[in-house]
Parts: structure tokens; C-alpha cells; sequence
């Protein structure tokens, strides 16, 4: 995992639990905390940083992940306009995640375990997106797809029917536009 990922993590919990809940997580786990942004983390790290965040907000874990999701959308957007400007709506833009913003996060970090996405585009309004990863942050798709959402200024609904938490293979994401 990224160093950029563990620095927003950092923020995200010192700017709603403060300075003093990110010591308390960095004591629980044993880490440091210095995230250098580009350099590659194991991710067993970031998921000891979760399970310490739990632990100290007493925050379901799924909905902590979720959160951080949420939570980088709009840093990720800052730093690569591109790839929103590039769409006019949400069902575009997340069906480009697998053919252009993970082919143009690979040229920049060809080191990255980026996961897999798949889609079914049933309608119009419905698709599906699959999501495969060794890392099963599903929940942090869940996220960036809300604050996606947000940035599009589109109401939907989402469905979770598969999951990898649960033993599937992969998660299928339903995705149900309501405008």
C-alpha cells in the first residue's frame, strides 16, 4: 500500500478524533507513522491501523474503511482532475476506473496492487461493478463510489448482494441511479 494512503488515514483520524487518537493508534500498533507518500507499505499495516482505529472509536470496522473512502475521494480528485473533467456523470466515470484511472495509476506506480473491476452494464439507470482484490477493501470502494456520487451531484442506491468478507470470490457492487 502506498505511503499516501497511510497519510490520509492519519489525517482523516486526527481531524475527527484528534492528534492525540492517531498517538494512541500509532501506540497500539507499534508503527511510527512516518508514510513516505510514494514508497510502498505492507498493507498489514494499514489494516493494524484499522483495527486500532476500531478499537479506540469503537467504529465498526466496514464503516471505518467506508469513511476513509469518503474521506480521499476529494484529495484523490485535487491531484488528478483529469480524470474527473473527463466525464460528465457518475456511471462514466466509474466505469472508467479499470480501463483509465488504474492504466494511468500504473504508469506512475507500476508496483501498485490496484484492484480489479469488472462491469455489467445492465441499463441506463443499473450496472454492476466486481470488484477482486487480495485486500477485500470493498468498503473503500463503497466510499469513493458515495463521494463520487457527491462530486456528480447524483442520487442512487447501492447494493452489496457478494462479498469476499463473506467467502465470495468477488464483490458484486449494484449500482442503481435514481436521477
Amino acid at each position: 500500500m502506498k505511503g499516501v494512503v497511510f497519510n490520509y488515514l492519519a489525517e482523516m483520524v486526527e481531524e475527527g478524533f484528534g492528534l492525540e487518537a492517531w498517538d494512541s493508534i500509532l501506540q497500539t500498533t507499534g508503527l511510527t507513522g512516518n508514510y513516505i507518500a510514494s514508497e510502498t507499505y505492507p498493507d498489514e499495516e494499514l489494516m493494524a491501523l484499522v483495527d486500532a482505529a476500531h478499537d479506540k472509536t469503537g467504529i465498526d470496522k466496514r464503516d471505518l474503511v467506508r469513511s476513509f473512502g469518503k474521506y480521499i475521494l476529494p484529495n484523490f480528485r485535487e491531484q488528478n482532475p483529469q480524470f474527473f473533467e473527463a466525464h460528465n456523470d457518475l456511471k462514466s466515470f466509474l466505469l472508467s476506473v479499470d480501463q483509465m484511472i488504474h492504466i494511468e495509476v500504473r504508469k506512475l506506480h507500476p508496483d501498485a496492487a490496484l484492484p480489479e473491476f469488472e462491469y455489467q452494464d445492465k441499463d441506463d439507470s443499473e450496472f454492476t461493478m466486481y470488484y477482486s482484490s487480495p485486500r477485500k477493501l470493498c468498503f473503500l470502494a463503497e466510499g469513493l463510489i458515495e463521494a463520487s456520487a457527491e462530486h456528480f451531484g447524483t442520487k442512487y442506491e447501492l447494493e452489496h448482494p457478494e462479498c469476499m468478507h463473506d467467502g465470495a470470490e468477488r464483490c458484486a457492487l449494484k449500482i442503481r441511479l435514481l436521477d
